[in-house]
């Protein structure tokens, strides 16, 4: 038996094709009824299998084309179809003179068993004659009430989908004002910190330097060896708590305030950077490499901001080498551009990397290298409020790179 499947689904088409020529059938096949139409003349088939929804020519009209060729119109026409399923197609469909009307999915050998019991009714019935073709005017008419009310029932299905996003579009809006309230909660509370930090907690430090110093002036020779020790340190504590406090305000306002994106220059950032190092140490010779051409779009303060840490950082970790070199060049990472602060200064052990990108966490000791340990941690809420990502690699006594993308 010669099958022809009429069906926009390429995946339909190859579901029904090999279970109908693992029965033994010959099976040929068609995306739409305009190509049914052709293919059915140059073929014959003995049974036609279609859909309903399908571009170009859709199977009701395929079936009231197929009618009106004498040599084509006895042949048996099973509509298969997932979207046109109810009274008035299956209604359409008989009066079109099709074999059956059988609704998507069913299993290969649900649809074999189905196909030969109304191939076999079909016989049965003996009819001697075919029903003449629709006329057109009737056609059209049954065919436009079909697909009015498809249409119809489409339009309620979209319009229940378009409430159901207004409903969910509102409770977001409202979700979005109440995380809004928050978040500027929040801001505020991080500004009243700051404020206190600023001046409240400056207040008894002042008293704490300024009492020590006073002490240290007037009494440094009334007390020992010890004495004198004690009071230093705590003159160093208290320095350490300002520099402390300071890095903490800073911190806070690299997270704060709105960007402001713009097409910025960050080769001619990194040489004003490099410049006011060198001319900060002008006993150090640093082989300072700026590649050109380097840019990005984002807040031109706040990326001037990471490159004075990472330069300086750079800067900072090479002072034991005889021939320090820092170099500032664009790079690649997962496919996006990006850049890098490269040195060859002392390095550290990769074990403890990510907690450099935290306040306060040093791999070095003060004496060694004076610093606050916010630096990186600066970089980091900058290049993430840009959406970039942040990452450093290094070797104990072979430097160090930090790369970055805005």
């Amino acid at each position: 038996m010669k099958v022809l499947v009429v069906d926009d689904s390429r995946n339909d088409r190859k579901v029904i094709r090999y279970n109908f020529e693992w029965h033994g059938c010959h099976v040929v096949e068609a995306a739409n009824g305009k190509q049914g139409l052709e293919v059915a003349a140059a073929e014959v088939p003995d049974l036609i299998i279609s859909d309903c929804l399908m571009p170009v020519m859709d199977g009701f009209r395929f079936l009231h084309e197929l009618k009106k060729f004498k040599e084509l119109n006895a042949i048996p026409f099973i509509f298969y179809s997932a979207i046109y399923t109810g009274s008035r197609e299956a209604e359409l469909a008989a009066a079109l003179g099709a074999t059956a009307f059988l609704e998507k999915p069913m299993r290969p050998d649900e649809l074999w068993d189905e196909v030969g019991r109304l191939l076999a009714a079909e016989l049965a019935s003996e009819r001697e004659a075919q029903a003449p073709p629709m006329h057109e005017e009737e056609f059209l008419r049954d065919y436009s009430q079909v697909v009015a009310t498809r249409l119809e029932e489409k339009v309620r299905e979209l319009t229940e989908e378009n409430e159901s996003l207004l409903r969910l579009n509102g409770e977001l809006e409202r979700r979005v004002v109440e995380r809004t309230s928050q978040l500027e909660s929040a801001n505020r509370d991080l500004e009243m910190f700051s404020y206190s930090v600023s001046h409240d907690l400056r207040a008894p430090l002042r008293h704490l330097e300024g009492f020590s110093q006073a002490l240290a002036e007037e009494y440094a020779a009334k007390l020992n060896t010890i004495g004198n020790d004690y009071l230093e340190r705590i003159r160093r504590s208290s320095r350490r708590m300002a520099d402390m406090l300071d890095a903490i305000l800073e911190l806070s306002r690299s997270v704060r305030g709105k960007l402001a994106r713009e097409d910025v220059d960050l080769s001619a950032l990194a040489r004003e950077v490099a410049g006011q190092l060198a001319r900060s140490q002008p006993e150090r010779k640093v082989d300072l490499r700026v590649a050109e051409g380097m840019a990005a779009r984002g807040d031109a303060r706040l990326l001037k901001v990471v490159l004075e840490h990472l330069v300086g950082n750079a800067w900072k970790f090479t002072q034991p080498q005889e021939h320090a070199v820092v170099e500032i060049f664009p790079t690649e990472w997962e496919g996006h551009s990006a850049f890098a602060v490269r040195d060859n200064g002392v390095g550290f052990d990769m074990a403890y990397a990510e907690k450099l990108f935290s306040p306060f966490q040093r791999m070095h000791g003060q004496d060694e290298f004076p610093g606050r340990g916010i630096g990186l941690a600066i970089v980091k809420r900058i290049v993430s409020r840009h959406g970039g990502k942040v990452k450093i690699e290094a070797e104990v006594g072979r430097g160090s790179t930090v790369t970055f993308t805005v």
